[in-house]
């Protein structure tokens, strides 16, 4: 029988290991579906799923985290357990139900403030139609979750992943629907997915229909507050893409969000990372020794020694990946993902300070006031700059927003007892890395911006060689006693074992 502990562990491999494999695996994708997808179609899609992400957590408001959390508490009194899943289920379908009703009223409005360049019927029904059943999707994912079952919930996201994937190709390439095969795709397997999830919850007597409203209005005390914090970076991102539709057009729109699909790679990596990291960290905060710190100042440095390689990797080569496998017409994206590389840089030290306020309790509450800000500055810079510098403006913007956001959880991790940290020393690895990014660009921005050319590809390897060197030379001290000390602590362990 597995003990609590190695339940966490496998199920934190199991969690990371299929985050990841799915990330690479679309990423994976993208020459197929740009192939087949015109800038606008991409743009169409990715304006769709911004909207149907930020209503997924406004039709539930947010009981997904009261899930996990009140699992907990209703675990041993198995008949409020099941009261607990129908009335968050129950109340989301009540909720899509009613949203989905407005919208259709107001529709007008709705298309002149999201969707402008779209037809309302039947793509954007289309949209508004997957919301409630992606949302009951997500519900029955986070059951899974809080009930630890992690080897089921990542099957059947990578079931559902795989089949997603092998739709969206036959809709896009044999059927040639475009964006409109994209979200038929969505829509009829939520459906399906929507069936399966009262036929598992009932199988597993996890579910009594109803809608109690002294449960509801408990677990909406709870979510309800959540809602900003997990909707700001959301609700930012969507806002840029319709301002660069407004402004500019939905194949705009795509070419921007293919650039930020390489973006993202770098923060599904430092997601994965920390999710390791962050156990460790409480861990060795408990006991505030100066050993510990010390451990968790190195950990920390060879960490982001080994991001500032990933964002190389991606800020050089991603102008010669977009060159040779994807579509011509996005041949443009990939100027734009040396700032983004820049933004998500900025962000893995807000990954690293933000653990040491969930560390403490009391400092957790604070943390939306970084999140809501840094997005509230997003929409604000990219209403003046996306005008003015289209998708530019829209990468300038982000990048700028991740540093404010960093600056203000710096400031308030401040009060707490944890001076291990050094802003400039971590600033500098980050800011390094940039300056070689930079100069291996020079020749991409300057004359081989649209055509793949080897000896600018042999330049830019050459950079980052000279850079593996370097980083060798001047953290390998610092690597050295990190992996001399955790040897030191593991044979002391075993020993005492």
């Amino acid at each position: 029988m597995m003990n609590a502990k190695e339940r966490v562990v496998k199920n934190s491999f199991l969690y990371v290991f299929s985050s990841i494999l799915m990330k690479g695996f679309g990423f994976l994708l993208m020459p197929i579906y740009t192939f087949f997808l015109t800038p606008e179609d991409y743009g169409t899609i990715n304006l769709l799923n911004g909207f149907i992400n930020v209503m997924v957590f406004i039709v539930a408001l947010s009981l997904y985290a009261a899930i996990i959390r009140f699992y907990v508490d209703y675990k041993k009194d198995h008949r409020k357990l099941k009261r607990f899943h129908g009335s968050v289920f129950s109340f989301i379908l009540i909720s899509g139900t009613v949203f989905l009703t407005l919208s259709l009223l107001f529709r007008s409005l709705l298309q002149t403030l999201f969707f402008d360049n779209m037809t309302f019927f039947p793509l954007v029904f289309i949209a508004l139609l997957s919301i409630t059943f992606l949302a009951i999707h997500t519900m029955h994912y986070n059951v899974l979750m809080a009930m630890q079952n992690g080897p089921k919930a990542v099957t059947v996201n990578i079931i559902f992943f795989l089949a997603q994937a092998s739709m969206n190709i036959v809709f896009i390439a044999v059927f040639n629907l475009g964006a409109m095969g994209i979200m038929l795709v969505q829509l009829i397997l939520n459906v399906i997915y929507f069936a399966f999830v009262i036929f598992d919850l009932k199988k597993y007597d996890l579910i009594e229909f109803c809608l109690d409203y002294k449960i509801l209005k408990e677990v909406l005390k709870y979510s309800v507050p959540i809602l900003p914090h997990n909707l700001s970076t959301r609700i930012a991102s969507l806002i840029s893409n319709i301002f660069l539709n407004s402004s500019n057009s939905l194949a705009l729109v795509g070419i921007y969000s293919v650039s930020l699909q390489f973006g993202t790679l770098i923060d599904t990596i430092q997601v994965a990372v920390n999710k390791a990291f962050k156990p460790w960290f409480f861990e060795m905060l408990g006991d505030q020794s100066e050993s510990n710190k010390n451990e968790i100042v190195n950990l920390t440095k060879v960490l982001l020694v080994c991001y500032s390689i990933i964002y190389m990797i991606i800020g050089l080569f991603s102008q010669d990946v977009i060159l040779l496998l994807i579509n011509d017409q996005y041949v443009t994206a990939w100027t734009i993902i040396p700032i983004f590389v820049f933004g998500f840089s900025i962000k893995s030290l807000y990954y690293f300070y933000v653990n040491i306020l969930f560390y403490y309790k009391e400092a957790s509450k604070k943390i939306f006031i970084a999140t809501i800000t840094g997005s509230l500055s997003n929409i604000f810079l990219a209403a003046i700059l996306i005008p003015l510098y289209g998708m530019y403006g829209g990468a300038i913007s982000f990048a700028v927003s991740k540093v404010i956001t960093v600056i203000i959880v710096v400031m308030i991790t401040k009060k707490y007892p944890f001076d291990g940290y050094k802003v400039y020393d971590m600033v500098k690895v980050i800011l390094t890395s940039m300056l070689f990014l930079l100069l291996g660009l020079i020749f991409s921005y300057s004359k081989y911006d649209t055509v793949f050319n080897i000896s600018n590809f042999l330049y830019k390897f050459f950079i980052l060689a000279v850079y593996l060197v370097l980083s060798y030379i001047w953290y390998k001290p610092l690597i050295k006693s990190f992996l001399t000390i955790a040897w030191i602590k593991n044979n002391l362990r075993n020993k005492s074992e």
